[in-house]
């Protein structure tokens, strides 16, 4: 998920430019800091306000943040929006900063956010017009807000959002240890732990040791030292429920929201799933969603900033180099009545990374223009289905943990994107296409259709997908896990029946374009999720969290079949 130690840190700094604080700084703006406003629910929140020395009503933006700091970048930063003729406001959530309440991440934004706008919309230096912006937590913040949407919101613009319940704390069903690593940067004080957050061997130690235990995943908190009351809270809520389902918008909430959005996110964005889920569900409740989507080759930092020309190793188009002028560019369309920017010149905006080349199309369906389906047969990707159905036996030993392969902090789980071998865990396997005859681009999420059967009642698929360069390199394109039991649906998990076979379709997965070259190849690495970085799911139906080394007495046995599939969408 998002393993990557500077990850939150990179994604505020990247919106957050500091600049070398001015002598004439409190001459120029007039800076209100530490407001706490008080909530009709009785609870408070503190808000800075930063502006020019001016009586002219300008528009407002509006960052509504957890990671509380009281640096100097603080606000210096905010002067970029006030230097382009908007009120610059921050605030952060309930628990944070001046404010008196209990820190509870994600539960209380979709509330307060309303009220966090009309406060500002009526205040003197404000002309009616709110914006949001910013990403990640602060991308599902403008979510959350629109769940009771404020006449004086305009606009957001959500880059990489995270989406409670959806992308975070779990993907795709199962949660990472991750989830313990960023609640003690919330939450170990009013401000934001960045030095604990950034201690890398550290929290590898805690994964490792508790991975080596065999302990039940409940017991994450322990040993790394104390319990930690919001970490066993979400444990308790591993289906997507009501207690997610509060938090952002619900089918006829994302018919409402008919302001115009700019959704960001990136082919490597750790929170790409949780970017998607939204746009997906608002065009989904809504056919005349005024909604612009732009992805391209970032990852979840850089995608807040753009101006990267490698990423782990890869190089980036120097067409995919934006930099943060887009932001701006639409604030001044929707807030000022300035020009669209050029970019958008249609709903959907993708980079074709490899061609230097950006596509514009209507809608996600558009993104391709053909299919390419390869059956996992004898470790290759085949185009034909095989003639006769065979499958693989594969044995997975939970009590064995003498290999560990070590994350990487460059990028999602990986330390670079560009590999000259792939190391697999006993509990993968790899399959690898003919080489590319014409070329074309992956373009788009991928559908793997897995027909297999286990011994248990579950399993967590780990999928990695790579270009395997002509010169035997490897690049990375994505990588997910995905709990069977929540395939078919989040909100209620559907155990598999021991020794049936099962056709199992996954298919949100990460979206990606990629030129692949002639002579280039397409990998995949199937296999089970097992490893100190996850839950580790034993596969006995019971809750995962309290799985532990007594539910691994019997061995996972798998059979995968050679009528397996991977749909990949592709663009000629």
């Amino acid at each position: 998920m998002r393993h990557l130690i500077p990850v939150l840190l990179i994604a505020i700094l990247s919106y957050q430019a500091t600049f070398a604080q001015t002598k004439d700084y409190h001459e120029k703006y007039i800076v209100q800091d530490s407001i706490s406003l008080t909530l009709p629910s009785g609870g408070n929140v503190c808000a800075m306000v930063v502006r020019k020395d001016t009586n002219i009503q300008q528009p407002c933006l509006l960052l509504y943040n957890i990671y509380a700091d009281t640096g100097v970048w603080k606000y210096e930063s905010a002067k970029i929006p006030v230097r382009r003729g908007y009120v610059a406001v921050e605030v952060t959530t309930r628990g944070k900063h001046c404010s008196t309440d209990a820190l509870a991440p994600f539960e209380h934004e979709a509330e307060d956010g309303y009220y966090i706008i009309d406060w500002i919309s009526k205040q003197p230096w404000c002309n009616g017009k709110v914006g949001m912006l910013s990403g990640s937590y602060l991308g599902f913040t403008q979510w959350a807000t629109t769940k009771h949407l404020h006449p004086a919101l305009k606009t957001i613009i959500p880059e990489v959002a995270a989406a409670a319940g959806i992308d975070f704390p779990m993907q795709n069903g199962v949660l990472p240890g991750y989830t313990l690593r960023w609640l003690h940067l919330v939450s170990d004080n009013k401000l934001t732990n960045y030095v604990g957050f950034a201690d890398t061997a550290k929290w590898n130690n805690v994964f490792i040791k508790w991975y080596k235990s065999g302990t039940r995943f409940s017991s994450l908190d322990s040993v790394e030292g104390a319990k930690h009351n919001l970490f066993q809270r979400w444990l308790q809520h591993p289906d997507y429920d009501e207690y997610w389902k509060k938090m952002t918008p619900q089918g006829k909430e994302f018919a409402n929201i008919n302001i115009p959005v700019l959704s960001l996110t990136g082919y490597w964005d750790d929170e790409q799933l949780g970017a998607m889920y939204y746009y997906k569900q608002h065009l989904l409740h809504n056919k005349n969603a005024n909604h612009y989507l732009v992805i391209g080759p970032y990852d979840h930092g850089s995608a807040l900033g753009g101006d990267k020309d490698t990423l782990a190793g890869l190089p980036i188009d120097s067409a995919a180099i934006l930099g943060r002028s887009l932001i701006y560019e639409w604030f001044d369309y929707i807030l000022k009545d300035s020009s669209k920017p050029a970019l958008l010149s249609n709903k959907v905006n993708f980079e074709i990374l490899g061609k230097n080349e950006w596509k514009h199309v209507a809608s996600l369906n558009e993104m391709y223009n053909d299919s390419l389906e390869l059956f996992l047969s004898n470790g290759n990707l085949q185009k034909a289905k095989p003639a006769a159905t065979q499958f693989v036996q594969q044995t997975v030993d939970f009590k064995d943990r003498k290999f560990i392969k070590q994350t990487g902090d460059a990028i999602m789980n990986l330390p670079t994107l560009v590999f000259d071998s792939l190391s697999l865990l006993p509990e993968q396997l790899k399959f690898t296409s003919d080489p590319v005859e014409t070329p074309f681009a992956i373009s788009g999420s991928y559908e793997a259709n897995l027909k297999f059967s286990i011994n248990k009642k579950d399993i967590d698929i780990g999928i990695e997908l790579y270009e395997q360069l002509p010169n035997g390199k490897y690049v990375a394109l994505s990588v997910m896990v995905q709990r069977a039991s929540y395939t078919k649906n989040r909100s209620q998990r559907q155990l598999l029946l021991p020794n049936k076979t099962e056709n199992l379709k996954i298919d949100n997965t990460f979206i990606t374009c990629k030129q692949l070259s002639k002579g280039s190849r397409i990998v995949a690495v199937i296999g089970v999720n097992k490893n100190p970085y996850w839950q580790i799911n034993y596969g006995t139906g019971k809750n995962v969290s309290e799985e532990d080394m007594s539910d691994a007495k019997d061995p996972l046995k798998i059979k995968w079949y050679n009528d397996s599939y991977l749909k990949f969408r592709i663009l000629k």
